[in-house]
């Protein structure tokens, strides 16, 4: 039996009839992208434009723990999109640097790291992916899950906001008064 609740009825036909638990009704969402997930990052350069898509095809290099953009699909190789916008820009060590807005419309291994860095502006702090920056960690922050409530179907979205610390102080007025 089940909690009032605590489950959801997928009705697939007249005849059948699925009970999912909410874990399983939230995967489901994530597996038919309707799970939002939205990012702020800081990344090395300008960009532009301000406000895009960027469209690529990703390989997942296993041995090197890594993602690159590469040029057609072929074996091993996922097509990666993501929708952003530059909040603001400052200078860091004689060298621009820009708060990012990111949504992802595809979830793939390093996404955000590898796009950008394919576009020579690596994440701030993110070695791996070519910045040089040894002031602060990879600056990518996750602020953002939007999803349907397994219980009712209605629209959710939480946010979160960065810590008041490096990198994320630099924008503090861009961020903190969204």
């Amino acid at each position: 039996s089940t909690v009032e609740g605590s489950s959801i009825e997928l009705v697939r036909s007249s005849e059948e009839k699925l009970l999912l638990s909410p874990a399983a009704a939230l995967s489901a969402q994530i597996q038919e992208h309707r799970f939002q997930k939205e990012y702020f990052a800081v990344v090395q350069g300008s960009v532009q434009p301000p406000r895009g898509v960027l469209q690529d095809y990703l390989y997942h290099d296993k041995r090197k723990g890594k993602a690159y953009a590469v040029k057609s699909l072929r074996k091993g190789v996922k097509q990666a999109e993501l929708e952003y916008k530059t909040l603001a820009e400052a200078a860091q060590n004689g060298e621009t640097i820009s708060l990012v807005w990111v949504r992802l419309h595809t979830g793939r291994f390093h996404q955000i790291r590898a796009q950008f860095a394919a576009r020579k502006m690596p994440l701030l702090g993110d070695g791996r992916y070519g910045s040089r920056e040894k002031g602060c960690g990879t600056a990518l922050f996750s602020c953002g899950v939007g999803f349907a409530a397994p219980a009712g179907g209605k629209e959710v979205f939480v946010r979160q906001m960065p810590p008041r610390a490096f990198p994320w102080n630099v924008f503090a007025e861009a961020l903190y008064d969204l």
